[in-house]
């Protein structure tokens, strides 16, 4: 079922996030005050418009009050993030998602009740400083809530044996999703499947846990 998006600031992030959400099918409004902004990306989603995202009028003329989930995608300019998402709340939309510039800046936007706050530029810098200290790390998902999924391809000692053997859930509150192997991407795991040399393990479980298993995960701030 499509959704109605508003994406509030055509920088990069906000155009690469308008741009994916179209490409996915979704109705995509776009608003920024910088007509070549609004010019280069007119063609790559469903309405662009030409507004101050800090002005009531300008978003309600350009439909955003009518769109499921807004994404407060500017934060250079503190201020005009803060009034942008305190507006998108005033006008009902039911899921605001704002970007944020530092920690102080998403206390401020948790104050407002938004739904999400991101922080792009840290998420990114995170998910590199782990790729490049952990030799085992392939990718990493943080779900929020210190809970997270990894990949890792299987150590030494895991190899030949079943998951009812290695028994991560008992010993580590963890859980196997799913196996990929050169063959295939397993997934509906029993106890009986067997992780063999080279395979990536695809991992489930809060964080304190899955730094149980030695797996070389980086401390995050």
């Amino acid at each position: 079922m499509k959704k109605q998006f508003a994406v509030l600031g055509i920088g990069r992030f906000g155009s690469k996030v308008a741009r994916e959400l179209f490409y996915r099918g979704q109705q995509v409004i776009a608003i920024d005050r910088d007509e070549n902004k609004i010019n280069a990306i007119k063609d790559k989603v469903s309405h662009a418009y030409v507004g101050d995202i800090t002005d009531e009028d300008a978003l309600k003329e350009a439909g955003v009050n009518d769109c499921d989930i807004a994404i407060i995608a500017q934060s250079s300019n503190i201020e005009s993030n803060i009034i942008a998402t305190q507006l998108c709340k005033n006008l009902g939309i039911k899921t605001v998602i704002a970007k944020s510039q530092n920690t102080l800046h998403g206390k401020i936007l948790t104050k407002l009740q938004v739904n999400q706050t991101i922080y792009p530029e840290q998420d990114t810098a995170i998910k590199l400083v782990n790729k490049l200290t952990s030799e085992n790390i392939l990718d990493y998902l943080e779900l929020g809530g210190q809970t997270d999924i990894v990949s890792v391809e299987a150590p030494r000692e895991w190899e030949d044996k079943t998951i009812r053997d290695l028994a991560l859930r008992k010993k580590f509150r963890v859980t196997v999703l799913g196996i990929k192997s050169q063959d295939e991407l397993l997934f509906n795991l029993t106890d009986e499947n067997i992780i063999k040399k080279g395979d990536i393990v695809i991992i489930f479980g809060e964080t304190e846990n899955l730094k149980k298993l030695d797996l070389d995960l980086t401390h995050r701030t």
